[in-house]
Parts: C-alpha cells; sequence; structure tokens
C-alpha cells in the first residue's frame, strides 16, 4: 500500500517540466532492464511501433490489460510492433513475483526511483505512450478497460500501417 501512496503523491502533485505530449519525440529514461540492470534504450526501437507501458503491481487496471497487450504484441510482432512496460513499483521483487505468476513476453524495464513516470507525467496507472517509428508520441493512453481494447488495436495497426517518414 505504501508504494500506491508514493507513486499517487508522484503522479497528482509532482510536476515535470520534461513531460511529454502527443507528437513530441519520446525519448529513454532511467528504467532498468534485467539482472544486468541494462539501461532502457528506446532509440534501439526505432523503425517499430512502440507501445510504451507504465503499471504497477497494485493497480487492477494493469493486470485486467497485460493478457490482452501480451496478446496484441504477439499477433502483431512480426509487422514492426512492440511493447515496452515500464514497472513503477518501489520494490522491483514485487513486479519479478507479479510477473513469475502472471507473465508477458514483453519487454518488462523497472523504475522504482519513479524518474520514468515523472518524466513522461505519467497521469493514471496504466499510462500508454503508442510511439510511431519514427519515435514520436502519437497517441497518449489513460487506464484501462476491456472496452478500450479496439481502439488500442486500431490506433497500433493505423501506425503499423503508415509508410516511414
Amino acid at each position: 500500500m505504501r508504494d500506491y501512496f508514493v507513486v499517487f503523491f508522484m503522479i497528482f502533485f509532482c510536476s515535470s517540466t520534461n513531460a511529454f505530449e502527443v507528437n513530441e519525440q519520446a525519448i529513454s529514461c532511467p528504467a532498468s532492464i534485467g539482472v544486468e540492470k541494462r539501461s532502457l534504450d528506446l532509440k534501439q526501437y526505432l523503425g517499430k511501433v512502440i507501445y510504451l507501458d507504465f503499471w504497477a503491481t497494485w493497480c487492477p487496471p494493469c493486470k485486467k490489460s497485460m493478457p490482452f497487450l501480451n496478446a496484441l504484441r504477439n499477433e502483431l510482432l512480426e509487422q514492426g510492433f512492440e511493447i515496452i512496460a515500464i514497472n513503477v513499483d518501489e520494490d522491483s521483487e514485487d513486479a519479478l513475483n507479479f510477473l513469475k505468476q502472471y507473465p508477458v513476453d514483453y519487454l518488462t524495464a523497472m523504475d522504482p526511483s519513479g524518474l520514468c513516470p515523472q518524466q513522461y507525467n505519467v497521469m493514471a496507472m496504466p499510462s500508454a505512450y503508442i510511439i510511431d517509428r519514427q519515435g514520436v508520441i502519437r497517441n497518449i493512453h489513460l487506464g484501462f478497460r476491456e472496452r478500450d481494447e479496439k481502439g488500442i488495436r486500431q490506433q497500433v495497426l493505423e501506425l503499423l500501417a503508415e509508410k516511414e517518414r
């Protein structure tokens, strides 16, 4: 529960001069990947459509979104689609245990410091930034409900259909 209050405070009371909006270039943030703690570098995904998903273990809509996102990613992977999840739990071990129980096929980076959601001005859990092949944020999706699935899928398909600029 402590994690909830920390992230709640961060999201609703901290402003960021680095907040990103639609039509701005997405940048990497200080999230770490794997036991070797290598940094997440979004530039290595240029040429792909990315669904950058901020989530937490205490977030019921996050848990609900994961099977849909995993299926969408696996369906569209060969067309150039990828999901990158950034967990914001204060204790990364909580996220690792959660992922053992609810595994996904997409990359999950950890940001226990909360700097990534601060940079992106995350306003809800989950928050997703749909990024085109050139690394430009084309849509921001807050929260998750089953009725969102069709719209998310359509947005991704439209970006996949676009020719590189």
